[in-house]
This record gives C-alpha cells, sequence and structure tokens, in this order.
C-alpha cells in the first residue's frame, strides 16, 4: 500500500487527550473506548503521528473534503460545455482570424460597453 507524506501541524492534535504507541499496544481496548467519545491523538517518540476516530467520523471528514472538490468539478464542466457550443467555437474562430485593428475595436467597444 502506497503511504503519503504529509507535514503534520501540531496545534491542530495538541489539544486532543493522546496515548503513546505503547499505551495504545497495551491498553487497545480501552483506547479504542475513549476515541468513540473523543479523538486520540496517538504518539511515538512525543510526536502525533496518528489520529484514532471512529469509521463514521473518518467518513464524515472524508466526505466533507471531497463536497467542495464535486463542487468545482461540476462548475469546470459547465464552463467547458459552456465554451463547446457552436457558438463559442465560432467566436473563437473570429477572434484568432481577426486582425490587430480589429482585436483593438473590440476592446474599446468592451470597455465602453462595461463602462471601466
Amino acid at each position: 500500500m502506497a503511504t503519503r507524506s504529509l507535514t503534520v501541524d501540531d496545534s491542530l492534535v495538541a489539544s486532543l487527550p493522546s496515548v503513546t504507541t505503547t499505551e495504545l499496544k497495551n491498553n487497545f481496548g480501552d483506547v479504542v473506548r475513549q476515541a468513540t467519545r473523543e479523538a486520540v491523538a496517538i504518539t511515538r517518540h512525543r510526536r502525533p503521528e496518528f489520529v484514532l476516530v471512529p469509521a463514521a467520523e473518518y467518513a464524515q471528514l472524508r466526505q466533507s473534503q471531497q463536497a467542495p472538490l464535486d463542487a468545482l468539478t461540476a462548475e469546470f464542466d459547465a464552463m467547458v460545455a459552456q465554451m463547446n457550443t457552436p457558438a463559442s467555437k465560432q467566436a473563437v474562430d473570429q477572434f484568432f482570424a481577426a486582425t490587430s485593428k480589429e482585436l483593438g475595436q473590440a476592446a474599446v467597444n468592451a470597455v465602453t460597453k462595461h463602462g471601466e
């Protein structure tokens, strides 16, 4: 299984109750019961390495990360669809076929139209 190396912001987990990896190994049941009430930081060499949370909470965290990405994907897809209309394709073709004088006039017209 591939692993990702992430930088841990210690301040995010500093307020969590913590146990060492040895304590986790020796008191697994107690730590799991504690993790059902609140997230538990697992430390190794005094540094937070893992956070133990129930599977449902983990799923909720992952879903909350995915929602903004899904919204951006939908927005991007809509923009691409709009750019792939016959009218848009024709406008792009006209743009690339335009002379510098025509482009300059189009810029002036756009500024005048939008009052900038």
